[in-house]
Parts: C-alpha cells; sequence; structure tokens
C-alpha cells in the first residue's frame, strides 16, 4: 500500500488536504471519503483499516479535510485564507467539495468511485448524488447516518434549543450570519447563526435523513438514489439510534432502492475499539 499527501480544491477554491492510499498494482477504483460534523481525516481510528482493506480488494482511497473540517479552520483559498470550519459552513456547499475532489480524481484516471461518508458526511455524500447523479460514482457507503436535526432537538435542552431557534433567526433576519451563539453539542460550544438557522433547524437541505418520521417515513434525497447503499452503524450508536433500532432500519430499508444495512454490537458512533468488525462488514459487502 502506497500513500501521498495530496492538495486538492473545491469548485470555489478552497484548498483540502488529504492522503491518498493506493494498492500496489494501479487502479482505476478509488473509494472517496467525507468525514462528519467538525471532522478530520486523520483522527477516526477506523481510517486505518478501511484504508487496508480498500488497498487489499484493489481500491485507492482518499480521505481529505472538507470545509467543515475541525471547528474553526483557516483554508487556503489562492493566497488568502478564509475562516470557515463546522461552526461557519453551509451544508449546501459540500457539492462544491466533493465535487472539486471527484474532479481531482478522475483528471488521476478514476472512473469507478464508490462515495463513502461518516456521520454528517452521510447527509453530504447522499445529497451530492442525488444533486448530480454522476455514472462514475458506483456504490455509496454510509458509515453511522444520523437523524441531524433530530439529535440537536435529543441532545440539546429545551431551553437551549428554543433559544437558539429564536436568536439565530433574529441575527439571520438582520444580516448578521456569521455571529456566534451557544451550542453546546459543538466540542468548543459555539455556532454561526447562519449555519444553526439554515442547517439544523427542521426542513434544512440537510433534513432528509428523518428517523423522527417512524418507520414509514418518506425521503426523496434517499428515494432519488438509484445505485446500492451500504448502511453500518453500532448498535450503542448515541447519534443515530435518536429512534429505537428497530424504527430506523424499517425507515432506511422503505427509502433505500438497493440496500444492505451491517449492524455491529456493541458499536458506538466512531465504532471505537470495533475497527476490525467494521472492517470485516466492509469487505463481506465491497
Amino acid at each position: 500500500m502506497k500513500q501521498e499527501l495530496v492538495r486538492m480544491t473545491s469548485m470555489d477554491n478552497l484548498e483540502m488536504v488529504g492522503i491518498l492510499y493506493e494498492p500496489e498494482e494501479k487502479s482505476k477504483k478509488i473509494v472517496i471519503h467525507v468525514h462528519g460534523l467538525c471532522g478530520n481525516f486523520y483522527e477516526n481510528r477506523y481510517i486505518d483499516t478501511l484504508a487496508k482493506i480498500y488497498t487489499s480488494k484493489g481500491y485507492s482511497f482518499l480521505i481529505f479535510n472538507n470545509r467543515g473540517t475541525n471547528y474553526v479552520s483557516e483554508l487556503l483559498k489562492g493566497d488568502d485564507y478564509e475562516i470557515i470550519g463546522g461552526c461557519y459552513e453551509r451544508f449546501k456547499d459540500c457539492i462544491l467539495d466533493i465535487e472539486g475532489v471527484i474532479k481531482f480524481v478522475k483528471e488521476k484516471g478514476y472512473n469507478d468511485i464508490i462515495l463513502e461518508g461518516h456521520s454528517y458526511g452521510c447527509n453530504k455524500v447522499a445529497y451530492y448524488y442525488s444533486q448530480k447523479k454522476d455514472n462514475s460514482i458506483k456504490k455509496i457507503i454510509l458509515l453511522a447516518p444520523c437523524d441531524i436535526t433530530q439529535e440537536c432537538i435529543e441532545y440539546l435542552s429545551k431551553e437551549e434549543y428554543e433559544k437558539a431557534k429564536q436568536e439565530s433567526t433574529r441575527l439571520v433576519n438582520e444580516g448578521k450570519e456569521k455571529e456566534l451563539i451557544d451550542f453546546s453539542i459543538n466540542g468548543n460550544g459555539v455556532i454561526a447563526a447562519g449555519t444553526y438557522y439554515y442547517d439544523f433547524l427542521p426542513g434544512g437541505e440537510d433534513d432528509f435523513i428523518r428517523y423522527r418520521d417512524g418507520k414509514n417515513g418518506e425521503s426523496k434525497i434517499l428515494k432519488s438514489i438509484d445505485i446500492p447503499i451500504l448502511i453500518i452503524f453500532g448498535d450503542i450508536d448515541e447519534c443515530v439510534l435518536t429512534q429505537d433500532i428497530e424504527t430506523v432500519k424499517s425507515y432506511l430499508k422503505n427509502n433505500v432502492k438497493e440496500c444492505t444495512i451491517e449492524i455491529i454490537e456493541g458499536a458506538d458512533h466512531s465504532y471505537t475499539n470495533k475497527y476490525e468488525e467494521l472492517g470485516k462488514k466492509v469487505e463481506k459487502n465491497i
């Protein structure tokens, strides 16, 4: 397995840094991994396991920092820096990031692509495919897909949720979308008013994985995806399981045309100490 530090640019010219793992024999197949909210390409330990699995199966594996990396980040944009990160990103801009990465891998000769997301990255890869329907994308892998809006409601107190809702609405109406408000789910405790208002209140563009709607709830975005989707999560995942596990499974099967669901016993949201088990589930279904 070979490794290379790579630099890519989004379609609006933000520089995104990552690592490209390649098998010993040249391949046209690649898995592109999109990290979750305020995440990065190096933090989750399961990445090491996945890199070994994919390259052993003849796939290259690309991990990278998207514009939502860490809480607040300075990313190069041309010769200047833009302050962004998970506190400031807008969900809809994931299109610009993923399209830039796909352009990069196509220029390297890859034409058989699997899009993989973890946590909030699941929303991003599913949304991207639903909007672009790129024929080079053959499969999607969702690692721990969340009902992000319900997660906010569950993990904020009622008072904090209402305060954030009212404050973000006021600031957006005043044209102060970049002003920070309290948001205890983030490790640094704040988020931009515009990010919260547009992306974390019900009805946002990212609000299409809705376990809270029950087993028979419908998602136009998920139903529009016409390629196979592999979904893997743990039975103690504190973020996915805002509803009981059977409701989550039924909701996904009801909305995904070609759906394979794998459950890892004892795995949390980051598959802590269950990395080999995750690798086996991926290897079985790749």
